[in-house]
């Protein structure tokens, strides 16, 4: 097993121990974007200062109802009733506090390339976006996530001195280490479901297959994958071995993201690539992990051009999962962004507003 590596310099700070040359110009970059306002969750039922669409128990005058027994008789319009002689039930709208869930990927592949190169520029978005949340109103929880998903590793964020401060220093300690379990995500997420909650979830979507399992039939309880006329492009641009895996791969993905299809529930799924990920000439070398022997690489223009191939198809599958999930699908690549994140951010907040539905809708088909 072979794994890429960038040699530290002899005496060099671990990069994760370096977030405090963090340039607040990060935060400022985004400093005006918002969440969008009006969503509200079909069973929010917490107080807060953003109206629901249900019945509730606020200020605000949302229209009359017959009187029928067993409604609350402190909600009778008797002025009405004095005018018109017939029973009306006054009807508020509900108030919930809306939130704003960052599940934050900490498994082994997001330090590829070294932790300052794909981690790192993940956390700067994380920050970036519970400042937003934080902006628009919403309570604000950020979640890291890997094989695991530990209760008291959840970060709520209250005021936005957090973002440079105690919330910095907390993911500063995070060391990506082992595989992604999207399922144990999916069993943290009974409050959210309980609650409503608006979910983006900052990940590589790395999704093993293994050898076997592509010379197996495929397994009926896959969901099929929407895809637009382009996205099928790239997918047929790859080998049929190679197409055949990216599409089983999204398909246990939005299997195991299921839970994120809850109507309390509005997401995003935000593919992130490091700069290594995007670019096959960065992997300078790899250390093979039983033998412990360094080898050199040289890649050739051709095998940069088929990976490029796979990275595009690898995204065109996800999109169409998390098309058959409702959710929105957005992609961040670290380091190529010379706005400080802000266009990235705005895709964010853009496939927010999708839901799903970006795309060719005329030209979807499953896959």
């Amino acid at each position: 097993m072979a794994q890429p590596q960038n040699p530290q310099p002899a005496g060099q700070i671990p990069a994760h121990r370096r977030l405090d040359d963090l340039d607040p110009a990060i935060l400022r970059a985004v400093g005006d974007l918002s969440l969008p306002p009006l969503w509200v969750p079909p069973q929010g039922l917490s107080i807060g200062s953003h109206l629901n669409k249900l019945d509730g128990d606020s200020l605000e005058f949302k229209q009359h109802r017959t009187y029928t027994p067993g409604d609350d008789v402190r909600r009778v319009d008797w002025a009405l009733y004095g005018r018109s002689k017939r029973l009306y039930t006054r009807l508020v709208q509900d108030e919930h506090l809306p939130r704003l869930v960052l599940a934050l990927d900490t498994s082994a592949s997001m330090a590829t390339g070294g932790w300052s190169d794909k981690f790192r520029a993940t956390i700067e978005l994380c920050l970036q976006l519970a400042l937003i949340g934080l902006n628009s109103g919403y309570a604000v929880r950020v979640l890291p996530f890997g094989e695991s998903v530990a209760s008291e590793g959840a970060i709520n964020v209250i005021h936005p001195r957090q973002l440079l401060g105690s919330l910095r220093q907390r993911l500063a300690g995070l060391e990506p280490a082992g595989p992604t379990n999207f399922d144990a995500l999916g069993q943290a997420s009974l409050d959210w479901r309980n609650q409503g909650a608006m979910v983006v979830v900052l990940t590589d979507l790395l999704q093993d297959v293994d050898d076997d399992a592509l010379n197996e039939p495929t397994p009926e309880n896959l969901p099929g994958l929407p895809l637009t006329a382009s996205e099928r492009g790239h997918l047929d641009s790859v080998r049929p071995q190679a197409r055949r895996r990216l599409l089983l791969s999204s398909q246990m993905v939005a299997r195991s993201l299921r839970f994120m299809s809850h109507p309390n529930i509005r997401g995003v799924l935000c593919q992130v690539a490091g700069q290594q990920d995007q670019d096959l000439s960065q992997a300078r070398q790899i250390i093979d992990m039983e033998s412990g022997v360094l080898q050199r690489l040289a890649f050739t223009r051709a095998a940069s051009r088929a990976y490029r191939r796979i990275r595009l198809a690898h995204a065109a599958g996800l999109a169409g999962a998390a098309r058959s999930l409702n959710l929105g699908h957005a992609q961040f690549n670290a380091y190529d962004q010379p706005d400080h994140n802000r266009s990235a951010v705005q895709q964010i907040l853009t496939a927010v507003a999708s839901q799903g539905y970006a795309g060719e809708p005329a030209d979807i088909e499953a896959a």
